[in-house]
């Protein structure tokens, strides 16, 4: 709590101070209201005074004080924010040729979620195959490790033209290369293809039944789990 005393004033009163701005100040309190200039003091050190006497204009009166500033300014209250008339929601009525668009869309994003899946499920189920010197191994047939068999069955045949030493080498999944025999390297690109063939079939059936599909209903009915082709196998 401070003593507020106006210039030319003997008499003080207890106020609560606040700065506001650098031109801003506010006094709380029970207290006339002048535009005389102030000083404030602590009851116990009155020696200790500060000199406000350059903030004589009323910049704001509060309900329990006001506020001065030393540059002449007043508080003018801000311009209302313009009301913004509502729009009234009107919801969205596809027409038929929306529906018909969105409806293709569908078609196409299933495909595409098809050839994903199956991308998984070849990354998730390798193939196990004893053709490796009799010693069952696993072995990925993802489409990417087919594409590499082929150009190293390519590659080798390029190198044996030249080089009757030029040595097949392929890998089990997790292991490093090792040499094959050419007989080897074709039996299991054949068993590759035995497994996956069922299904790429299957996912190519699922393509022609999404593009016959006629509306959404058929569309959603068709389902995509490449389970049920290992276990019709």
């Amino acid at each position: 709590m401070l003593e507020l005393k106006y210039l030319n004033s003997t008499t003080s009163h207890e106020v609560d101070f606040f700065r506001i701005s650098e031109n801003v100040i506010e006094i709380r309190g029970d207290f006339p209201v002048e535009n005389l200039g102030f000083i404030l003091f602590r009851p116990e050190q009155k020696n200790d005074i500060w000199n406000y006497s350059d903030f004589t204009t009323v910049y704001r009166i509060l309900e329990d004080g006001v506020q001065f500033s030393n540059d002449e300014s007043v508080y003018t209250e801000p311009e209302p924010t313009p009301e913004i008339p509502s729009i009234p929601f009107e919801p969205y009525e596809p027409t038929p040729e929306d529906l018909e668009t969105i409806f293709q869309q569908n078609k196409i994003n299933k495909i595409a979620l098809s050839k994903i899946m199956l991308s998984e499920y070849l990354e998730n189920n390798p193939l196990y195959s004893s053709v490796h010197g009799g010693i069952e191994g696993v072995y990925s047939v993802t489409s990417e490790k087919q594409s590499l068999m082929m150009s190293q069955y390519m590659t080798y045949q390029i190198a044996k033209s030249v080089d009757t030493d030029a040595k097949l080498t392929w890998n089990e999944t997790g292991k490093s290369c090792t040499e094959w025999t050419e007989e080897e390297f074709l039996q299991l690109i054949l068993e590759i293809k035995a497994y996956v063939y069922p299904l790429v079939f299957h996912q190519q059936q699922l393509e022609e039944q999404i593009m016959n599909c006629t509306n959404q209903e058929e569309l959603n009915e068709i389902v995509i789990n490449y389970n049920l082709v290992n276990l019709e196998k």
